[in-house]
């Protein structure tokens, strides 16, 4: 495992990578997701992660996410998830607005490696395919943050800064061990 002070890990090279659904992007062999059509809701839903409460849009792309990789409880792709969390030290998270869930690839706070990374990378990569039906506002994961808004730099989105409130060099302040998804709503 390595240490917090690791380089960011490099995306699976295209001859690794996954299959893709033609026309999005997202990895093949895994389910087309249902748009969100919902509108705005605030965070009136309960959150499923056993937070206070989350969007609407927060629900759906959750649940999506969930059905097209069997679950999100010590599954093969994700292991755990949290959405809803007070995020006292970054007033401007998405989590306290119900807005974000985390979907963990490995045990929270060990980077991930071998499968565990490569099934993050599935996530993602899926998450980013499915942006606009799922209206994802952005995705973090192994040192990137890609934005459907932002061209990429490097590969996969741009190297992620921590905005200044995260270490990115750690597991999780640098979303080595979780892919963060932010939605719109």
């Amino acid at each position: 495992t390595p240490s917090s002070s690791s380089s960011p890990r490099p995306m699976p090279t295209t001859a690794a990578s996954t299959p893709r659904a033609p026309g999005t992007g997202a990895p093949a062999g895994l389910l087309d997701p249902t748009a969100w059509t919902g509108g705005a809701t605030g965070c009136s839903l309960p959150d499923p992660t056993g937070g206070r409460c989350v969007t609407g849009a927060t629900r759906h792309g959750f649940d999506e996410v969930s059905a097209a990789f069997d679950g999100w409880q010590d599954g093969p792709a994700i292991r755990s998830a949290g959405c809803w969390d007070r995020h006292a030290w970054n007033p401007r998270s998405d989590h306290p607005q119900g807005r974000a869930c985390d979907l963990f690839a490995t045990r929270p706070g060990r980077f991930a490696g071998g499968a565990e990374l490569a099934e993050g990378w599935r996530v993602a990569r899926w998450v980013r395919g499915h942006a606009e039906p799922l209206q994802v506002k952005y995705v973090i994961w192994q040192g990137r943050y890609w934005d459907p808004r932002v061209a990429d730099q490097d590969g996969w989105g741009r190297r992620y800064s921590g905005a200044g409130v995260y270490d990115v060099r750690d597991a999780t302040g640098g979303h080595y061990d979780h892919v963060h998804i932010s939605f719109r709503e």
